[in-house]
């Protein structure tokens, strides 16, 4: 679901639970969404903002944010950050 707030919520239609929190996008209402072949990524535009793609495939959604992490990885306080309802796991480097 795209949002006027500028974000996007993916959502679980079987159980009608949010799936994550909500992916933010350049800050104006989102008016375009699409899913990539094979569901991947979700791509999302408005009228004054390029079309962003965001990876919803778990393997590259942790790649993607590892990379931002840099070599150290998350620590625990920045995972209750921007993880909270998972518990703390290391997923970056070794």
């Amino acid at each position: 679901m795209g949002g006027e707030a500028g974000s996007i919520q993916l959502w679980d239609v079987a159980t009608q639970q949010p799936l994550g929190g909500p992916l933010t996008t350049p800050g104006e209402a989102i008016d375009t969404v699409a899913f990539a072949a094979g569901g991947s990524a979700v791509y999302a535009g408005s009228a004054h903002a390029p079309l962003q793609r965001y990876p919803i495939e778990p393997s590259k959604a942790v790649e993607s944010v590892c990379a931002r992490a840099g070599a150290a990885g998350l620590t625990r306080a920045q995972w209750r950050t921007y993880v909270p309802d998972v518990p703390y796991r290391r997923v970056c480097g070794d």
